[in-house]
Protein backbone atom coordinates (compact mmCIF):
# COMPACT_ATOMS: atom_id res chain seq x y z
CA UNK A 1 0.00 0.00 0.00
CA UNK A 2 1.31 3.80 -0.81
CA UNK A 3 2.09 5.61 2.01
CA UNK A 4 0.79 8.97 2.70
CA UNK A 5 3.32 12.20 2.67
CA UNK A 6 1.58 14.89 2.75
CA UNK A 7 -1.12 17.68 2.50
CA UNK A 8 -0.89 19.36 -0.60
CA UNK A 9 -3.75 21.92 -1.63
CA UNK A 10 -7.37 23.17 -1.82
CA UNK A 11 -9.09 23.29 -5.12
CA UNK A 12 -12.45 24.76 -6.06
CA UNK A 13 -15.20 22.30 -7.77
CA UNK A 14 -17.44 23.53 -9.76
CA UNK A 15 -20.89 22.05 -11.44
CA UNK A 16 -23.72 24.20 -12.73
CA UNK A 17 -23.21 27.11 -10.65
CA UNK A 18 -22.78 25.38 -7.49
CA UNK A 19 -18.84 24.85 -5.87
CA UNK A 20 -17.60 22.41 -3.24
CA UNK A 21 -13.92 22.82 -2.10
CA UNK A 22 -11.56 19.58 -2.41
CA UNK A 23 -8.41 18.94 -0.49
CA UNK A 24 -5.80 17.06 -2.71
CA UNK A 25 -3.02 14.49 -1.42
CA UNK A 26 0.54 13.24 -2.10
CA UNK A 27 0.97 9.65 -2.34
CA UNK A 28 4.54 8.20 -2.87
CA UNK A 29 5.35 11.93 -4.89
CA UNK A 30 1.71 11.72 -7.02
CA UNK A 31 -1.27 14.14 -7.01
CA UNK A 32 -4.30 12.28 -5.46
CA UNK A 33 -7.66 13.98 -5.40
CA UNK A 34 -10.96 13.04 -2.95
CA UNK A 35 -13.59 12.37 -5.28
CA UNK A 36 -16.47 11.40 -2.67
CA UNK A 37 -17.28 15.32 -2.58
CA UNK A 38 -17.19 15.41 -6.54
CA UNK A 39 -19.59 12.69 -6.30
CA UNK A 40 -21.73 14.87 -4.29
CA UNK A 41 -21.44 18.37 -6.70
CA UNK A 42 -22.62 16.10 -9.60
CA UNK A 43 -25.59 14.81 -7.95
CA UNK A 44 -23.71 11.46 -7.88
CA UNK A 45 -23.17 8.58 -4.40
CA UNK A 46 -20.27 6.21 -3.95
CA UNK A 47 -21.41 3.34 -2.00
CA UNK A 48 -18.74 0.74 -0.01
CA UNK A 49 -18.34 -2.38 0.18
CA UNK A 50 -15.49 -2.56 3.07
CA UNK A 51 -15.29 -6.53 3.36
CA UNK A 52 -14.45 -6.45 -0.84
CA UNK A 53 -12.34 -2.80 -0.18
CA UNK A 54 -14.72 -1.99 -3.43
CA UNK A 55 -16.63 1.50 -3.96
CA UNK A 56 -19.34 2.02 -6.24
CA UNK A 57 -19.80 5.31 -7.82
CA UNK A 58 -23.47 5.35 -9.38
CA UNK A 59 -24.73 8.39 -11.68
CA UNK A 60 -27.51 7.36 -13.47
CA UNK A 61 -27.40 4.06 -15.44
CA UNK A 62 -23.84 4.38 -14.80
CA UNK A 63 -21.10 2.67 -12.99
CA UNK A 64 -17.76 2.91 -12.19
CA UNK A 65 -16.16 0.21 -9.71
CA UNK A 66 -12.65 0.79 -7.98
CA UNK A 67 -11.00 -1.48 -5.35
CA UNK A 68 -8.84 0.04 -3.36
CA UNK A 69 -5.44 -0.47 -3.58
CA UNK A 70 -5.87 -1.64 -7.08
CA UNK A 71 -4.91 0.11 -10.51
CA UNK A 72 -8.00 -1.50 -12.02
CA UNK A 73 -11.39 0.12 -12.34
CA UNK A 74 -14.73 -1.02 -14.07
CA UNK A 75 -16.77 1.42 -16.02
CA UNK A 76 -20.25 -0.11 -16.97
CA UNK A 77 -18.77 -3.57 -17.04
CA UNK A 78 -15.28 -2.76 -19.40
CA UNK A 79 -11.82 -3.26 -16.80
CA UNK A 80 -9.12 -0.54 -17.39
CA UNK A 81 -5.95 -0.42 -15.91
CA UNK A 82 -4.89 2.71 -14.47
CA UNK A 83 -0.85 3.70 -14.13
CA UNK A 84 -1.44 4.47 -10.26
CA UNK A 85 -3.60 2.57 -7.80
CA UNK A 86 -7.03 3.99 -5.93
CA UNK A 87 -6.22 4.94 -2.12
CA UNK A 88 -8.69 5.09 0.56
CA UNK A 89 -8.48 6.79 3.64
CA UNK A 90 -11.00 6.68 6.31
CA UNK A 91 -13.81 5.74 3.85
CA UNK A 92 -12.77 8.84 1.50
CA UNK A 93 -11.96 7.22 -1.97
CA UNK A 94 -8.86 9.38 -3.67
CA UNK A 95 -7.79 8.90 -7.35
CA UNK A 96 -4.76 10.40 -9.04
CA UNK A 97 -6.12 13.60 -10.12
CA UNK A 98 -4.28 12.93 -13.25
CA UNK A 99 -7.09 10.88 -14.34
CA UNK A 100 -10.24 12.60 -13.16
CA UNK A 101 -11.28 13.83 -17.05
CA UNK A 102 -10.53 10.26 -17.93
CA UNK A 103 -12.97 8.96 -15.48
CA UNK A 104 -15.65 11.51 -15.70
CA UNK A 105 -15.40 11.39 -19.47
CA UNK A 106 -15.91 7.65 -20.01
CA UNK A 107 -17.89 7.06 -17.16
CA UNK A 108 -20.63 9.75 -16.95
CA UNK A 109 -19.84 11.80 -20.69
CA UNK A 110 -18.93 15.00 -18.49
CA UNK A 111 -16.10 16.94 -19.55
CA UNK A 112 -13.47 18.72 -16.92
CA UNK A 113 -11.13 21.77 -16.89
CA UNK A 114 -8.69 20.90 -14.17
CA UNK A 115 -6.65 24.62 -13.77
CA UNK A 116 -3.84 25.11 -11.05
CA UNK A 117 -6.30 25.40 -7.94
CA UNK A 118 -9.52 25.18 -9.91
CA UNK A 119 -11.84 22.26 -11.30
CA UNK A 120 -14.70 22.83 -13.94
CA UNK A 121 -17.16 20.16 -14.43
CA UNK A 122 -19.69 20.58 -17.12
CA UNK A 123 -22.25 18.06 -19.97
CA UNK A 124 -21.63 17.77 -23.62
CA UNK A 125 -18.51 17.58 -25.84
CA UNK A 126 -16.18 20.95 -26.18
CA UNK A 127 -15.10 22.67 -29.36
CA UNK A 128 -11.65 22.37 -30.51
CA UNK A 129 -10.01 25.54 -28.87
CA UNK A 130 -6.83 24.49 -27.52
CA UNK A 131 -3.81 22.97 -29.31
CA UNK A 132 -0.47 21.85 -27.53
CA UNK A 133 2.11 21.60 -30.30
CA UNK A 134 5.50 19.41 -28.96
CA UNK A 135 8.79 20.16 -30.78
CA UNK A 136 10.45 16.41 -30.24
CA UNK A 137 13.80 16.29 -28.47
CA UNK A 138 15.79 18.96 -27.23
CA UNK A 139 18.52 20.25 -25.18
CA UNK A 140 20.90 17.25 -24.54
CA UNK A 141 18.61 15.13 -27.08
CA UNK A 142 19.17 15.81 -29.89
CA UNK A 143 17.00 13.39 -31.38
CA UNK A 144 17.94 12.46 -35.63
CA UNK A 145 21.55 13.83 -36.62
CA UNK A 146 21.89 13.88 -40.51
CA UNK A 147 24.71 13.44 -42.55
CA UNK A 148 26.12 17.15 -42.95
CA UNK A 149 25.23 17.18 -38.92
CA UNK A 150 21.91 18.86 -39.19
CA UNK A 151 20.22 18.11 -35.55
CA UNK A 152 16.72 16.76 -35.71
CA UNK A 153 15.86 19.32 -32.12
CA UNK A 154 16.53 22.21 -34.17
CA UNK A 155 14.66 21.72 -37.28
CA UNK A 156 11.19 20.53 -35.71
CA UNK A 157 11.09 23.43 -33.09
CA UNK A 158 11.54 25.80 -36.47
CA UNK A 159 8.09 23.91 -37.82
CA UNK A 160 6.81 23.97 -34.40
CA UNK A 161 7.12 27.99 -33.75
CA UNK A 162 5.74 28.42 -37.12
CA UNK A 163 2.35 26.27 -36.49
CA UNK A 164 1.49 27.84 -33.29
CA UNK A 165 2.13 31.16 -35.25
CA UNK A 166 -0.43 29.78 -38.25
CA UNK A 167 -2.58 28.36 -35.44
CA UNK A 168 -2.85 31.42 -33.34
CA UNK A 169 -3.78 33.29 -36.75
CA UNK A 170 -6.76 30.86 -37.23
CA UNK A 171 -7.86 31.95 -33.99
CA UNK A 172 -6.65 28.43 -32.27
CA UNK A 173 -5.13 29.02 -28.62
CA UNK A 174 -1.32 26.74 -29.01
CA UNK A 175 0.98 26.14 -26.28
CA UNK A 176 4.56 25.32 -27.05
CA UNK A 177 5.80 22.32 -24.40
CA UNK A 178 9.02 24.14 -25.43
CA UNK A 179 10.42 27.65 -27.63
CA UNK A 180 13.72 27.22 -26.95
CA UNK A 181 16.60 24.81 -27.13
CA UNK A 182 15.46 22.79 -23.98
CA UNK A 183 15.06 19.00 -22.76
CA UNK A 184 11.76 18.25 -21.47
CA UNK A 185 10.80 14.79 -20.15
CA UNK A 186 8.35 12.88 -21.87
CA UNK A 187 6.27 12.60 -18.98
CA UNK A 188 5.63 16.49 -18.70
CA UNK A 189 5.48 17.39 -22.29
CA UNK A 190 1.62 15.52 -21.77
CA UNK A 191 1.45 16.90 -18.50
CA UNK A 192 1.65 20.74 -19.99
CA UNK A 193 -1.37 19.20 -22.69
CA UNK A 194 -3.68 17.97 -19.09
CA UNK A 195 -2.72 20.71 -17.14
CA UNK A 196 -3.52 23.25 -20.07
CA UNK A 197 -6.70 21.62 -20.46
CA UNK A 198 -5.84 21.12 -24.23
CA UNK A 199 -8.25 19.55 -26.88
CA UNK A 200 -5.29 18.28 -29.51
CA UNK A 201 -1.55 17.28 -28.64
CA UNK A 202 0.61 17.11 -31.87
CA UNK A 203 4.31 16.02 -31.23
CA UNK A 204 6.53 16.67 -34.18
CA UNK A 205 9.30 14.94 -35.28
CA UNK A 206 11.73 14.11 -38.47
CA UNK A 207 12.30 10.27 -39.41
CA UNK A 208 15.37 8.51 -40.29
CA UNK A 209 16.98 5.30 -41.38
CA UNK A 210 19.68 3.87 -42.37
CA UNK A 211 18.91 3.53 -45.93
CA UNK A 212 19.26 6.98 -46.93
CA UNK A 213 16.93 6.15 -49.69
CA UNK A 214 13.92 6.09 -47.45
CA UNK A 215 11.86 9.32 -47.48
CA UNK A 216 8.00 10.36 -47.38
CA UNK A 217 6.13 11.27 -44.16
CA UNK A 218 4.40 9.36 -41.62
CA UNK A 219 1.99 10.47 -38.87
CA UNK A 220 1.42 8.05 -35.82
CA UNK A 221 -1.34 7.62 -32.88
CA UNK A 222 -0.90 5.29 -30.06
CA UNK A 223 -2.03 1.62 -30.22
CA UNK A 224 0.52 -1.24 -29.92
CA UNK A 225 2.72 -1.22 -33.20
CA UNK A 226 1.98 -4.17 -35.42
CA UNK A 227 5.10 -4.21 -38.27
CA UNK A 228 8.54 -4.70 -37.92
CA UNK A 229 9.04 -0.85 -39.32
CA UNK A 230 6.49 0.51 -37.16
CA UNK A 231 8.61 -0.91 -34.08
CA UNK A 232 11.58 0.11 -35.17
CA UNK A 233 10.83 3.76 -35.40
CA UNK A 234 8.74 3.20 -31.71
CA UNK A 235 12.22 2.33 -30.32
CA UNK A 236 14.02 5.25 -32.16
CA UNK A 237 11.56 7.39 -30.60
CA UNK A 238 11.74 5.83 -26.88
CA UNK A 239 15.28 5.82 -26.94
CA UNK A 240 14.76 9.55 -25.59
CA UNK A 241 14.16 7.62 -21.98
CA UNK A 242 18.28 7.62 -21.60
CA UNK A 243 18.76 11.22 -20.95
CA UNK A 244 15.57 10.98 -18.72
CA UNK A 245 16.87 12.18 -14.91
CA UNK A 246 14.65 8.87 -13.88
CA UNK A 247 12.99 5.96 -14.94
CA UNK A 248 9.23 6.18 -16.10
CA UNK A 249 8.68 3.76 -13.08
CA UNK A 250 5.14 2.27 -14.28
CA UNK A 251 4.96 -0.99 -16.38
CA UNK A 252 4.89 0.64 -19.51
CA UNK A 253 3.02 -2.23 -21.50
CA UNK A 254 -0.15 -2.36 -19.32
CA UNK A 255 -0.13 1.64 -18.85
CA UNK A 256 -0.42 1.27 -23.36
CA UNK A 257 -3.92 0.54 -22.75
CA UNK A 258 -4.63 3.41 -20.56
CA UNK A 259 -7.96 4.90 -20.21
CA UNK A 260 -6.69 8.22 -21.78
CA UNK A 261 -6.08 6.49 -25.28
CA UNK A 262 -8.53 3.87 -25.22
CA UNK A 263 -11.28 6.99 -24.89
CA UNK A 264 -9.49 8.84 -27.95
CA UNK A 265 -7.97 6.14 -30.09
CA UNK A 266 -10.85 6.98 -33.08
CA UNK A 267 -10.26 10.46 -32.94
CA UNK A 268 -5.90 10.52 -32.72
CA UNK A 269 -6.02 8.10 -35.79
CA UNK A 270 -8.87 10.52 -37.86
CA UNK A 271 -6.51 13.36 -36.98
CA UNK A 272 -3.38 11.23 -38.14
CA UNK A 273 -4.87 10.91 -41.20
CA UNK A 274 -5.82 14.77 -41.91
CA UNK A 275 -2.78 16.29 -41.00
CA UNK A 276 -0.68 13.55 -43.15
CA UNK A 277 -2.85 14.54 -46.12
CA UNK A 278 -2.40 18.24 -45.29
CA UNK A 279 1.38 17.49 -45.30
CA UNK A 280 1.59 15.56 -48.22
CA UNK A 281 -0.40 18.48 -50.35
CA UNK A 282 1.73 21.32 -48.76
CA UNK A 283 4.78 19.97 -49.15
CA UNK A 284 4.64 17.67 -51.71
CA UNK A 285 6.51 14.86 -49.94
CA UNK A 286 5.77 10.78 -50.26
CA UNK A 287 3.33 9.63 -48.13
CA UNK A 288 3.77 6.45 -45.91
CA UNK A 289 0.65 6.06 -44.47
CA UNK A 290 -1.31 6.79 -41.28
CA UNK A 291 0.70 4.02 -38.39
CA UNK A 292 0.85 3.38 -34.75
CA UNK A 293 2.98 3.19 -32.02
CA UNK A 294 3.95 2.69 -28.83
CA UNK A 295 5.13 5.96 -27.90
CA UNK A 296 5.59 7.11 -24.53
CA UNK A 297 5.29 10.65 -25.37
CA UNK A 298 1.80 10.00 -26.12
CA UNK A 299 0.69 8.14 -22.94
CA UNK A 300 -1.40 9.89 -20.85
CA UNK A 301 -2.47 12.24 -22.74
CA UNK A 302 -6.13 13.52 -22.35
CA UNK A 303 -6.95 14.14 -25.41
CA UNK A 304 -6.66 13.15 -29.06
CA UNK A 305 -2.74 13.07 -29.85
CA UNK A 306 -0.28 12.19 -32.80
CA UNK A 307 3.02 12.22 -33.37
CA UNK A 308 4.08 13.37 -36.70
CA UNK A 309 7.39 11.87 -38.57
CA UNK A 310 7.88 14.74 -41.51
CA UNK A 311 9.83 13.06 -43.64
CA UNK A 312 13.42 11.64 -43.01
CA UNK A 313 16.91 14.22 -42.30
CA UNK A 314 18.91 10.50 -43.25
CA UNK A 315 17.97 11.47 -46.96
CA UNK A 316 20.84 14.07 -48.41
CA UNK A 317 18.34 15.81 -50.66
CA UNK A 318 15.87 15.68 -47.62
CA UNK A 319 18.42 17.09 -45.46
CA UNK A 320 19.68 20.59 -47.72
CA UNK A 321 15.17 20.99 -47.59
CA UNK A 322 14.70 20.88 -43.96
CA UNK A 323 17.31 23.64 -43.26
CA UNK A 324 15.35 25.88 -46.13
CA UNK A 325 12.90 28.17 -43.84
CA UNK A 326 10.28 27.80 -47.33
CA UNK A 327 10.42 23.88 -46.48
CA UNK A 328 9.83 24.48 -43.20
CA UNK A 329 6.84 26.77 -43.73
CA UNK A 330 5.09 24.48 -45.98
CA UNK A 331 5.51 21.56 -43.42
CA UNK A 332 3.84 23.74 -40.40
CA UNK A 333 1.23 24.80 -43.22
CA UNK A 334 0.44 21.41 -43.90
CA UNK A 335 0.10 21.00 -39.88
CA UNK A 336 -2.00 23.55 -39.53
CA UNK A 337 -4.09 23.19 -41.85
CA UNK A 338 -4.62 19.38 -41.05
CA UNK A 339 -5.76 20.62 -37.40
CA UNK A 340 -8.08 23.11 -38.77
CA UNK A 341 -10.01 19.91 -40.80
CA UNK A 342 -9.91 18.02 -38.10
CA UNK A 343 -11.36 20.43 -35.84
CA UNK A 344 -14.13 21.46 -38.55
CA UNK A 345 -14.96 17.78 -39.18
CA UNK A 346 -15.14 17.22 -35.41
CA UNK A 347 -17.00 20.05 -34.39
CA UNK A 348 -20.02 19.54 -37.17
CA UNK A 349 -20.24 15.62 -36.06
CA UNK A 350 -20.57 17.70 -32.44
CA UNK A 351 -23.29 19.41 -33.58
CA UNK A 352 -20.99 23.12 -33.58
CA UNK A 353 -21.65 25.09 -36.39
Amino acid sequence: MISLFLFLCLYTASYRGKEVTLTTKEFAGFHYIDIKPISELIGDRISHLEKSRRFFWHRKDNLIVFVDGSHWVLIDGKPYNLPLPIESRDDNLFLPISKLSLLLSSGFGLQTDIGDNQIKIYEGRRIIETVVIDPGHGGRDPGAVGLNKTLEKDIVLEIALMTARKLEKAGINCILTRDTDIFIPLMERTQIANQSGADLFVSIHLNAHTNRDVNGAEVFFLSPARTDWERAVEARENSVIEFEERPLGEDLETILWDLAQTEHLSESKRLSAYILESIVKKTKVESRGVKQANFFVLRGAYMPSVLVEVDFLSHPKLEKRFNCPDFQRKAALGITDGIKQFKLAYEKEMGYE
